[in-house]
């Protein structure tokens, strides 16, 4: 499989990630202050010119109120953020 920032499947992780951070009402400068970074880098990872590290994602679900787990069911099931 590819590593590329540009596999289908790393998109539908950042769409992942982008509909989770929206259906917790958080702007990407509220997930920036959460996440401690800052707001460009919450931009790239969402339009994907960063990776998802692992710990990343977890903090992410995390500040959004979601199990890690359960986005990743969601993520691998093709299904849209709820």
């Amino acid at each position: 499989m590819s590593t590329s920032l540009y596999h289908a499947d790393y998109g539908a992780l950042r769409t992942l990630l982008r509909d989770v951070r929206r259906q917790a009402g958080m702007t990407q400068a509220q997930m920036a202050e959460a996440l401690e970074l800052g707001q460009s880098y919450v931009s790239k990872l969402e339009r994907g010119a960063n990776f998802v590290d692992l710990l990343l994602y977890i903090r992410w679900c995390q500040a959004c109120g979601v199990k890690p787990g359960e986005a990743l069911d969601r993520l691998l099931s093709g299904e849209k953020a709820k």
